[in-house]
C-alpha cells in the first residue's frame, strides 16, 4: 500500500462534513494545503464557524439528520462546483458516552443513528451518483477503534458505538456496489482516541494527528483499497 498522494493531479474538491472543529476543522487546514484540492465543508451554523471560513472556499450549513438539509446541501454544492470528487463524512455524535446500555433511552439511540448513520449514507445516496459520472470518486467515513466487533472488549455506550458499527457495514456494502467502479474507493477510519469535544480531555492525540490517516484515506491513489476500515493508515480490523 503506498503512501503517496493520489496519483492522479487533476484539480478535486472536497467536501467535509462537521468541520467547524476537531478532526474536521483539522482535516479542512490539511486538505487545504494540499495542491489541486478545493475545501468546501459545512457546520450546523456557519456564522459562528470563524476559522473554517478562512479555511474552506466555501463553508455551506448542514444538519445532517435532516434529509431535506441534505438534499439541499447537494442542489448547492452541485450548483456551485458541478460535483465532488472527495466526500468526508466526518460529522457526529456521542451522546450516551460510558451509560450502560441497559439504561440508554430508544430516543436517544434514534438520534444518533440520524447523524451518525442515515446522514452519511444519505449524502452517500446523493454524491456518489456524481462521483460514478466522473468515474472518480473518494468517500471516507469517520468510524471508531470502539465499533470493531474484532475489538470489543468492554460494555456502555452503546448508541454512538452500535451506529457506527453499522456505518462500518455500509462502508464495506457500498464499496461491493462499486466494484464496475475501481476508482471509487469507499473506506472507514478510525482516527483515534483525539482531544476534541468528542474524546474529551486526557486523548492522547492531536486533532491534526487524527486527521492524518482520514486525509490519507481521501487521497489514496487508483487500485489501493476499498470497503476497508483504518487505522494509523493500515488495516485495523472490523
Amino acid at each position: 500500500m503506498t503512501d503517496k498522494l493520489n496519483s492522479d493531479k487533476s484539480p478535486k474538491i472536497a467536501l467535509i462534513t462537521g468541520a467547524n472543529r476537531g478532526i474536521g476543522l483539522a482535516t479542512a487546514k490539511i486538505l487545504a494545503n494540499q495542491e489541486g484540492i478545493t475545501v468546501l465543508a459545512t457546520a450546523r451554523q456557519t456564522n459562528q464557524a470563524v476559522e473554517l471560513n478562512s479555511i474552506a472556499e466555501k463553508v455551506y450549513p448542514l444538519d445532517v439528520a435532516d434529509a431535506e438539509s441534505c438534499e439541499a446541501l447537494h442542489r448547492a454544492v452541485i450548483a456551485d462546483f458541478g460535483q465532488v470528487d472527495i466526500l468526508i463524512n466526518n460529522a457526529g455524535v456521542a451522546l450516551d458516552k460510558w451509560q450502560s446500555g441497559l439504561e440508554l433511552s430508544v430516543s436517544v439511540l434514534q438520534q444518533t443513528l440520524e447523524t451518525n448513520l442515515y446522514g452519511p449514507l444519505r449524502l452517500c445516496q446523493l454524491f456518489i451518483l456524481e462521483m460514478k459520472r466522473t468515474g472518480y470518486g473518494r468517500v471516507v467515513n469517520l468510524s471508531t477503534e470502539l465499533a470493531s466487533l474484532n475489538e470489543m472488549e468492554m460494555g456502555s455506550t452503546v448508541a454512538y458505538r452500535s451506529s457506527k458499527t453499522a456505518l462500518n457495514a455500509i462502508t464495506k456494502l457500498l464499496a461491493l456496489e462499486l466494484k464496475d467502479y475501481p476508482n471509487i474507493l469507499v473506506n472507514a477510519v478510525c482516527p483515534g482516541w483525539v482531544l476534541t469535544e468528542l474524546g474529551g480531555e486526557g486523548a492522547p492525540l492531536t486533532p491534526e494527528q487524527g486527521a492524518d490517516t482520514v486525509v490519507w484515506a481521501a487521497l489514496l491513489g487508483e487500485g489501493e483499497p476499498t470497503g476497508s476500515l483504518f487505522r494509523e493508515r493500515a488495516i485495523y480490523p472490523w
